[in-house]
């Protein structure tokens, strides 16, 4: 068996493998078109690394990227129907997360099973939280956030300030894992920070809207102009509410203490640390992720899944 990164010549043959294995089910349908899969390629949004015997395609591997902040997250993992496809689909796991490591040093996956958890824990990721499903009330459809940071990479991580949000158990642990890191770099100033793909419009007021990405019934929210953009963010908070949309998200960088406590009293929720999330320059940054409106937490959970966020939610909780 051969493992290699497929190149844009390979664009046709992996669409049509993927059509060919996945049904309407599939997360990413658009893959299943030679060139959308070339386009993403091309535009350095994908990754895909191939597993091969004797010309044969046995299966793929797909690494989304993300150029804002230089990280990759694993995506599904295919392989057809062959008598090793366990030991196909771990070979493929591990190349694109070595890829990954390699080109960018900060890799993740979304976990949705006991099994994919302690699969990458074996591998050396910890969970840096967990995402919930865009749209869903269930907490069962939520996926948790499984990391990997190469700490010595040369965009180095900047020593995180002592502060309430480092302070949690959760953020701590996660802290306590990484040897190195830079001191005496001044922390973003701006927030919050996201990838640059939405656009803002005027509001009423004569301020901005933040800037923003849209699918369906969520709403990401990438930065918001302004010398107090939590007043911004409370603002178009509730119009989009107004409009049914409850469902919003968006990352800080760990020095804004004060917003954070600001925006968990317009009920966002912390539902992740990022250890390195922020790239600017050659520096990288922690940042802590909020939702509001997140499923609630059952109290007395029973599912994997159910026991995983309750106590993401009570180690990230600030007393």
């Amino acid at each position: 068996m051969k493992i290699n990164l497929a190149r844009l010549e390979h664009a046709e043959l992996l669409s049509k493998f993927l059509s060919r294995v996945h049904g309407p089910s599939f997360p990413h349908q658009d893959l299943f078109s030679a060139d959308n899969v070339a386009e993403r390629m091309r535009n350095h949004e994908l990754a895909v690394v191939i597993a091969s015997h004797e010309k044969t395609l046995l299966g793929c591997g797909l690494g989304f990227l993300r150029p804002w902040n230089d990280s990759l997250e694993i995506g599904p993992v295919t392989v057809g129907n062959i008598s090793e496809k366990a030991k196909v689909k771990k070979a493929l796991f591990q190349a694109v997360r070595r890829y990954g490591i390699k080109e960018y040093g900060l890799v993740y996956y979304l976990a949705g099973t006991k099994k994919e958890f302690r699969r990458g824990k074996k591998l050396g990721a910890s969970c840096w939280g967990y995402r919930p499903a865009a749209g869903s009330r269930d907490i069962d459809d939520s996926k948790l956030i499984m990391g990997f940071f190469k700490s010595d990479a040369d965009t180095r991580r900047v020593e995180p300030p002592l502060n309430a949000i480092t302070r949690t158990p959760f953020a701590t642990r996660i802290i306590e894992g990484f040897t190195d890191s830079e001191k005496g770099i001044p922390h973003p100033k701006n927030y919050p920070v996201g990838c640059p793909q939405g656009t803002g419009a005027p509001m009423i007021s004569g301020r901005v809207w933040p800037t923003y990405h849209s699918q369906g019934n969520f709403i990401n929210i990438e930065n918001a102009a302004g010398s107090y953009p939590v007043e911004i963010i409370r603002e178009f908070k509730k119009k989009v509410e107004k409009k049914g949309v409850h469902d919003l998200r968006l990352t800080l960088p760990i020095n804004q203490e004060d917003a954070f406590f600001e925006l968990l009293d317009s009920n966002f929720r912390a539902v992740a640390y990022l250890p390195g999330w922020f790239l600017r320059g050659a520096h990288r940054f922690d940042c802590v992720k909020l939702v509001c409106g997140a499923p609630s937490i059952p109290r007395r959970p029973q599912t994997f899944m159910e026991k995983a966020v309750a106590r993401t939610d009570m180690e990230l909780t600030v007393d």
